[in-house]
Formats: C-alpha cells, sequence, structure tokens
C-alpha cells in the first residue's frame, strides 16, 4: 500500500471514529449540523478525489492520442489490432503464432518477451522495426507496432489462429494509470487540506457555538476524548480542564478588544463571546463544584473562580476604556452591555472591578 493511499484510508476511519464518537458524546442538533456535513463530504472526498483524478488523467491522455493520431488511422502511427474474439489457450496461441513467424521469410527474429500484460511475442522486422504480439485479460489477441509489416503480422496472426483482427485507436492496454510526480505531490497536499477540513467540521460538530476558534475546538474534544479513553482522567478532570483553557481564552479576548480595529460590530462581537464563555466556565466550575470528591479538586475550582472573575473584570475595564477614549466607530451600545454583564457576573462572586484596564 502506498503512502497516499494508507493517508486516505486512515485519514477516512479517523474522521469516521471521530464522527461516531461526537454523535455519541454531544448528539445532533440545527447549531451542529454544519459541522456533521463537513465532516461527511470530507470523508467522501478524500476516496474520490484520487479516483477522479486518475480517470480524469486517462480521458487527458485518451484525448491526446486521438489529437495526435488525427481523425484516421496511418501506417506512420501506431497500428493497433485485436481479435473479435478470445483465444482457449493463450500459450498455445503463442506457440503456433511463434513457429509461424519463424517459418516466415519477411522476419528477421521472434521471441518470446514479457510484458506489463503478461508474456508475448516480440517481432523484429526490416533491422530495427519491431512488433508485439500479446493477449489481454479478457483473452483477446492484441497486435501493436508503426509500420507497415505490423499489418502484414496482423494478417499472420488471424490466419493462424482463425480470428478475425480488428483495427482501432482504443489501445487495450491502455488503461488507467495513478497520478504520478509532482501532481501526485499536489494531490497529496489537497488530501491533506480536505483532511484539516473535515477534522475542523467535526470539531465544529461537537463545540458549534462561534466563540470558538477551530483550534480551541479541537482542544475541547481532545479533553472530552481523553476522559472517554484514559483510566484515572475522569468527567471531573475534563471539565476542570476545559474551564482552565476557556478563562484563559477570556482573557485573550480583552487583547482582542484592545487591538482590534475601531468598527463597534467587530468590538461587539468580541464582547458577546466574553460574555458566552464566562457563562460557560461558570457552568462547568459549578458543575465540577457538585461533582468534586477531593479535596484538591475543590480547592481547583476555587482557584479558576478566582481566575475567571479576574478575566471578567480585564475584558470589562479594556471595554470601558476603549469605549471612553472614544475608539469606537459606530453604536457602542451592546459593546457597553457586554462588560456590564461582565462586571455583574463578578459582583455576583463578590470580586469588585476596577475601571481601568
Amino acid at each position: 500500500m502506498n503512502k497516499l493511499r494508507a493517508f486516505v484510508v486512515v485519514g477516512c476511519l479517523t474522521l469516521a471514529v471521530a464522527l461516531a464518537f461526537v454523535e455519541l458524546r454531544y448528539g445532533y442538533g440545527p447549531a451542529s449540523r454544519g459541522g456533521y456535513v463537513t465532516a461527511l463530504v470530507a470523508v467522501v472526498l478524500l476516496p474520490a478525489v484520487p479516483v477522479v483524478a486518475a480517470h480524469a488523467k486517462f480521458a487527458l491522455r485518451r484525448l491526446a492520442e486521438y489529437r495526435r493520431n488525427g481523425s484516421g488511422l496511418s501506417f506512420e502511427r501506431d497500428s493497433i489490432f485485436v481479435s473479435a474474439d478470445t483465444v482457449s489457450d493463450a500459450e498455445q496461441a503463442l506457440t503456433d503464432i511463434e513457429a509461424a513467424v519463424e517459418a516466415a521469410d519477411e522476419y528477421d527474429e521472434c521471441r518470446r518477451d514479457r510484458f506489463g500484460e503478461g508474456r508475448g511475442l516480440n517481432v523484429r522486422h526490416t533491422g530495427f522495426h519491431n512488433s508485439f504480439v500479446r493477449v489481454a485479460g479478457d483473452g483477446r489477441l492484441v497486435v501493436t507496432g508503426a509500420s507497415q509489416n505490423t499489418h502484414s503480422l496482423a494478417a499472420l496472426v488471424e490466419r493462424v489462429a482463425s480470428l478475425t483482427m480488428e483495427r482501432t485507436r482504443a489501445h487495450p492496454f491502455f488503461a488507467r494509470k495513478p497520478v504520478r510526480g509532482a501532481p501526485r505531490a499536489f494531490l497529496g497536499l489537497f488530501l491533506v487540506v480536505v483532511f484539516v477540513f473535515g477534522a475542523g467540521g467535526v470539531v465544529g460538530a461537537a463545540y458549534p457555538a462561534d466563540a470558538y476558534s477551530a483550534p480551541e475546538r479541537a482542544v475541547l474534544v481532545g479533553y472530552d476524548a481523553r476522559a472517554a479513553a484514559t483510566p484515572g482522567y475522569d468527567a471531573t478532570d475534563a471539565t476542570l480542564d476545559k474551564a482552565a483553557f476557556l478563562v484563559d481564552s477570556l482573557g485573550e479576548e480583552a487583547v482582542e478588544i484592545g487591538w482590534d480595529r475601531d468598527d463597534a460590530d467587530k468590538l461587539t462581537t468580541h464582547g458577546r463571546q466574553a460574555v458566552f464563555l464566562s457563562e460557560t466556565v461558570s457552568a462547568q466550575l459549578s458543575a465540577a463544584r457538585e461533582d468534586a470528591s477531593a479535596t484538591s479538586e475543590r480547592e481547583r475550582v476555587a482557584t479558576l473562580e478566582a481566575d475567571l472573575h479576574a478575566a471578567e473584570c480585564r475584558v470589562a475595564a479594556q471595554i470601558t476604556d476603549r469605549v471612553e477614549s472614544g475608539n469606537v466607530e459606530g453604536d457602542a451600545s451592546a459593546l457597553v452591555g457586554a462588560g456590564e454583564s461582565l462586571r455583574a457576573s463578578a459582583a455576583d462572586a463578590g470580586y469588585a472591578c476596577s475601571t481601568e484596564a
């Protein structure tokens, strides 16, 4: 199995298993529909793209062959003769043809040769020209060459094998071949992109909220998968790790609000995402507090709550600083409301936020 095929197989299996895990762990809803569709499209594209590429390559080669040969069949181009019927004993047919060629005066040499399709005859004539007799996979005799003598050889084969040899432009051994060389490298790169696209769909189905970036979704799914597969690491551990991770993400919103452009809609989006993260972490810590059985777990919940409210205050202070400095273009009421919501959340827990960033 080549590397590209191995990647396709492993990639499809990985996405399929991940999709099954997400379906069992998180379920299916309207918000997650897009993620599931994206992942399923990737599962279909991964094995389909190499096949389509091979078919496209074959079609282009066939078209190029037709254009090169023109509308007719000439002695100057490769001559291809295929029997209308099949032979029952390919080895005996080749032996009879070999004997007939050796008995004829117009051929210089006839010898057995091995081709990609199997054994056949290599017939030399006029000093340097060669014609070939082979047996196709379906049992038909095939004579190929590029001179007038190829026609006489086809006539000889026709007499010896008692079969009608028909001239054709469709080479029976002109088959589809995998993409090779530089195009194969680009194909591999494209398949990697498709896999990443599908992986993004998987984690998007698990955590569809817009507040999460694709890497953040992947980290969150990783914690859940670890809890499901690793002994000694339970759901409470995963919840606390996710809460700690999202507290850091909440703190990054303060940086985004401070550095992003002045557009009110963009800044408001960051504010709403901060509120969403605050509410999500609060819910996670409440659940962890109820499930915590060890003192260390309860202490970690308390530490994360303090970190959460500190992050809320930083975001709220950054919003105030941005609005009061006049660096907001447009209606800032929703942004101000997000800051007030974050301050209220911290105040409810007994944390008084400063108004300075």
